[in-house]
């Protein structure tokens, strides 16, 4: 029996847009120059534009299911309170709070773009309201990891590349591939987009003999580019890695060669597809539990929160956010009371190493 696509996801494909929405869609998109400018989406990501296209795709097929795709002179003359009622009342019903949410910010910001005169003042306050009932669909908490496991067992994995007896040396590289990005993801959690895109002389470079990580701006989903120092602990491992592992993996010699190569002839650079679906392996199989890159994001914020709370606003820096209250709404999952009960075990555990010694010096002795 045939399976029947849900009709919210069957969207109006672009070459099917009313001349006008095509249009508009063209000239937010234009690239220009110095002289004529250009269109107001012209700077987005590939990954923005995409979400944005599937999200007025979206729309503009309900609209035709419904028979509201009339000819309008502008884009903004389909934001009635009935157009928008019907819609949302529609994606209520068979999508989750988040799912929502997104949807209508992504029509919202799409529709800025396409007509920056549009009132987008019944979609903006339909955004407001639902904002406050979108939660997290999975609760995180139960994955969450401290780097402090992950980044042992990524040491772990460099350390016991050669445990495989009678395969090929390139799976016990792979091992140690592994091991090292888990560890680097630990210590350095940015995202597995620009963690896939990492090549040798470009992202990965060295000054005065020291590893040195950077990303342009434009690479950034903050587009804010970052610039740090690999840490020390890392330096002797990725030294030995690009020694002795890159070679059995990296296909041939490249100006700049991937700095996670990949066994797939066809794809010689790992993809973040990948990437997630082997740290998501190796880490269920080791850990009992299965976490994505992204959960190092959390678990580094998390860890942050929790044990150093004078310092919590660093963790924005550290996953490039821009702002506190990004990482505080996405990914700070502790609780009071586990961070006190972590705390007392600490306590407890520096008295029963050092005793009574420490009762009057005023400062915890350094562990």
């Amino acid at each position: 029996m045939a399976r029947h696509r849900h009709p919210l996801t069957v969207s109006l494909s672009l070459e099917n847009w009313p001349a006008v929405d095509r249009a508009a869609w063209d000239e937010a998109n234009r690239a220009g120059d110095i002289l004529e400018g250009r269109g107001l989406a012209a700077h987005w990501r590939p990954k923005t534009r995409l979400s944005g296209l599937k999200a007025y795709a979206c729309w503009l097929g309900h609209l035709r299911r419904q028979g509201r795709l009339e000819h309008v002179a502008s884009i903004g003359d389909r934001l009635t309170l009935e157009n928008l009622r019907d819609y949302i009342g529609t994606l209520r019903a068979s999508r989750s709070p988040n799912t929502l949410l997104t949807r209508l910010r992504h029509l919202s910001m799409v529709i800025a773009a396409m007509d920056p005169t549009a009132d987008r003042t019944l979609l903006n306050h339909a955004i407001g309201r639902l904002t406050p009932l979108a939660r997290p669909a999975r609760d995180k908490r139960p994955k969450l990891v401290s780097p402090i496991v992950l980044f042992d067992l990524g040491m772990r994995l460099m350390a016991e590349w050669q445990s495989r007896k009678g395969h090929d040396p390139r799976l016990n590289a792979m091992d140690y591939r592994d091991g090292l990005m888990i560890a680097f993801l630990a210590l350095c959690p940015i995202r597995v987009a620009n963690l896939a895109a990492m090549r040798i002389g470009r992202h990965l470079t060295f000054t005065s003999g020291r590893p040195r990580i950077q990303f342009a701006a434009a690479e950034m989903k903050g587009k804010r580019a970052i610039e740090f120092d690999l840490p020390e602990v890392l330096r002797a491992p990725l030294e030995f890695y690009l020694r002795q592992i890159h070679p059995l993996l990296c296909a041939g010699p490249l100006d700049t060669p991937p700095l996670w190569p990949s066994l797939a002839r066809r794809q010689p650079q790992m993809t973040p597809h990948g990437i997630y679906t082997r740290i998501t392996q190796v880490t269920e199989k080791h850990l009992g539990v299965a976490i994505s890159p992204h959960l190092f994001r959390d678990a580094a914020a998390t860890f942050i929160a929790e044990l150093a709370p004078e310092h919590a606003r660093m963790a924005a820096t550290v996953l490039q956010h821009r702002s506190f209250g990004t990482t505080n709404r996405h990914y700070v999952h502790g609780l009071q009371h586990l961070a006190a009960r972590k705390y007392q075990m600490a306590v407890d555990d520096v008295v029963a190493r050092h005793g009574s010694s420490t009762e009057d010096s005023g400062t915890l002795p350094s562990a």
